[in-house]
């Protein structure tokens, strides 16, 4: 077996005893993150079950098919630091997950924002006979890695805090001469939303209101040939459902409420849901819990996408036939806009190909 093949056959172990009923572990992180605030029990279980279903060899080989991973060219020998996002429930698992597949050491600065979840699997991962104590480590806090420089660092955040993270890199002696860095910025996605029957509704809803609209891949803008006026029934209908399902877990500031009576005295469209503002046009992108509906076609999704290329994750579709001509983005289908396979490609990066370049 080669050491590729090892790490696979391990990582599906680790995985499995990770994600088994029976893992107590993994249940009292579940427990302690949920009683104590940080995320919603619906979220976190749509998080680990989507983690569950897309973890198979197959969808792993083809993942290190496509990167050109082999024995000869993997990355081995390097060292990298994953500084973890905590805006979702196990946001960071993929970054994990690949550093471990590549053959690097992984390092691992887990956020405050979700401090209990990720551990669990990196545990499993040590109890393997692939990665020892050496190669498995993190903290919560990053002056524990002072003087530990890395080949390559990965970290995902806001634009505005990319100075000051690489400022406190310089200063902890954290990355070599010559580091490589994978800086994620993207901020929200788009929809083009063509159809408007149930199931799209229901994708849809998914696809905006799941994490109360948080992450890169939630949906903050929809365009469609169809009015918000238009549309509302359905959609209304449909969030209703969802909700019940899934509780939103934070809720907006009283600033939202001064947003929805300004639409009011402008008279701008808007469905205004007490914990969420859908409104047509009027786009600021300035506010959490707001999606934003445009009225337009194809065109319309690719001047939108070329605009806001810096902060723009993904752009869906209803249907692997509808073709968005003139923008650099690869459509995805709206079904699985919170529910991303394993090997998906944050700001546009295949992040296990990028750790063997």
């Amino acid at each position: 077996m080669t050491d590729t093949e090892q790490r696979i056959t391990a990582l599906l172990k680790a995985s499995e005893n990770w994600l088994s009923d029976d893992n107590h572990y993994l249940l009292d992180a579940i427990d302690r993150t949920v009683r104590e605030g940080y995320f919603s029990l619906e979220d976190v279980k749509h998080s680990i079950r989507t983690i569950k279903q897309s973890i198979n060899r197959k969808s792993i080989e083809e993942w290190i098919n496509r990167a050109g991973i082999t024995d000869k060219q993997d990355a081995s020998g390097n060292n990298i630091l994953c500084l973890h996002a905590g805006n979702l429930p196990l946001v960071g698992f993929q970054d994990a997950f690949a550093t471990l597949l590549s053959g690097a050491r992984y390092t691992g600065k887990i956020s405050r924002k979700d401090p209990y979840l990720l551990p669990t699997f990196l545990n499993e991962v040590k109890k393997t006979d692939v990665w020892s104590d050496r190669d498995v480590q993190w903290t919560h806090r990053l002056d524990d890695f002072e003087g530990m420089p890395h080949d390559k660092i990965i970290f995902a955040g806001s634009e505005s805090s990319v100075p000051e993270v690489k400022q406190a890199i310089q200063r902890l002696n954290l990355a070599k001469k010559d580091a490589g860095f994978l800086i994620r910025t993207a901020h929200f996605s788009m929809a083009y939303c063509d159809k408007k029957d149930k199931q799209t509704m229901q994708n849809l809803t998914e696809a905006i209101f799941r994490y109360g609209g948080k992450g890169c891949r939630s949906v903050a803008i929809v365009v469609s040939p169809f009015s918000l006026d238009e549309i509302q029934e359905e959609l209304i209908d449909q969030v209703k459902r969802f909700w019940v399902e899934n509780p939103q877990h934070d809720y907006p500031s009283p600033k939202l409420k001064q947003q929805v009576a300004y639409n009011m005295a402008v008279e701008r469209p808007q469905v205004w849901l007490e914990y969420f503002l859908l409104q047509q046009g009027g786009l600021e992108l300035d506010q959490d819990f707001v999606c934003y509906w445009v009225q337009g076609d194809e065109p319309a999704v690719a001047e939108l996408a070329r605009y806001y290329e810096s902060q723009l994750q993904s752009v869906y579709v209803t249907d692997s036939k509808v073709e968005i001509s003139g923008i650099e983005h690869e459509t995805e289908l709206l079904n699985n806009a919170q529910e991303p396979s394993l090997s998906w490609k944050p700001d546009g990066v295949d992040t296990l190909m990028w750790l063997t370049e």
